[in-house]
């Protein structure tokens, strides 16, 4: 039961994690005005403690619900990830998995990354414009599983095989531009975190938003309220996955003493 972490904390001092299901997005004019009144970046709840992870440490992989499915089916809840060279090339070569023996490819979360899955425009300030996955273009319709720092750290990345012909190993350079890759490793259940893709969208939109008002109004951005999306573990507390020093998100227009 849920009053079980804060008994404790209360017995014995410590302090629980934060329980995403009492914490509501609300929104005044675009703009995220707070978690209902939680400021992860600021003073902690009494007896609570954020969880605050850097977006550049995790593994992501964005997943469209298919028709039948709930969000909750979407969701990538496996522990053993068994990629190989031949598997990930496989996979890439094989856009449409007809024979349904495609691997599960990850990305790394970065801005070409949010990109690619529509969560952030394709074409942006300083940035390359990347062509984005169809199939991800409805984000109502999307899952975001979160392998967090702790996960990442124990998995290796694996590549795809390439030829050495240009021309046959032309899908792979353009899917490892994007950032995809394979995995192989074991990870716990309490590594992951999941996000839907509206909320994931929202979130980086706002960022987004915030940069280009402060770049207009030459003023740094307020990385401490908006540079953040909140992730929900298996076990139902949260996860914030903090974007305040996603370096490359960065709108590089303005002068670098105002960045």
């Amino acid at each position: 039961m849920r009053f079980q972490p804060i008994l404790l904390a209360a017995l014995f001092g410590a302090a629980s994690a934060v329980p995403c299901y009492p914490i509501k997005l609300n929104i005044d004019g675009g703009r995220n005005t707070g978690w209902a009144g939680f400021d992860p970046f600021g003073e902690q709840p009494e007896g609570y403690s954020w969880d605050i992870v850097p977006a550049s440490d995790c593994w992501v992989r964005w997943q469209a619900i298919r028709p039948g499915q709930t969000p909750n089916d979407a969701r990538v809840f496996k522990t053993k990830f068994d990629s190989t060279p031949d598997s990930v090339r496989y996979t890439i070569m094989n856009y449409f998995n007809h024979d349904g023996k495609n691997d599960m490819l990850w990305l790394p979360m970065r801005t070409r990354s949010l990109q690619y899955s529509h969560m952030l425009p394709a074409s942006m300030e300083d940035h390359e414009t990347i062509d984005p996955q169809s199939s991800l273009s409805d984000s109502s319709r999307v899952v975001v599983s979160i392998i967090l720092p702790s996960g990442k750290e124990k998995l290796q990345q694996v590549r795809a095989t390439r030829t050495g012909d240009t021309q046959d190993d032309s899908n792979i350079y353009r899917a490892e531009e994007v950032g995809i890759t394979g995995l192989t490793g074991t990870i716990s259940t309490g590594d992951w975190a999941y996000i839907t893709g509206t909320e994931l969208r929202l979130a980086m939109r706002q960022i987004l938003k915030e940069q280009r008002d402060a770049f207009y109004e030459r003023r740094p951005w307020k990385k401490e309220e908006f540079a953040y999306a909140l992730a929900e573990k298996a076990n139902g507390d949260c996860v914030v996955i903090d974007f305040r020093d996603f370096d490359e998100f960065v709108i590089r227009l303005r002068p670098a003493s105002m960045r």
